[in-house]
């Protein structure tokens, strides 16, 4: 072999490694994305559901203060 061919090897393998390594960090990095979207839909499903309860609690509050008023 000559140190050419080495020298091509030498690239070859490097240019591979380094593929390989930008490959687990943007697998790893969309995993951690799809981590925190899911925690941000959670937080948000939560949020939703306590507004939800707030509205309910203040139709039903108005309903009372319209049963008062028409007494």
């Amino acid at each position: 072999m000559t140190s050419f061919e080495t020298f091509v090897i030498g690239q070859a393998i490097t240019i591979i490694a380094g593929l390989i390594g930008i490959y687990v960090k943007v697998t790893l990095k969309l995993k951690e994305l799809e981590v925190r979207v899911n925690m941000v839909e959670k937080h948000d499903d939560q949020i939703s559901k306590k507004l939800d309860l707030i509205t309910e609690q203040l139709k039903q509050l108005f309903i009372q203060l319209q049963n008062k008023a028409d007494r």
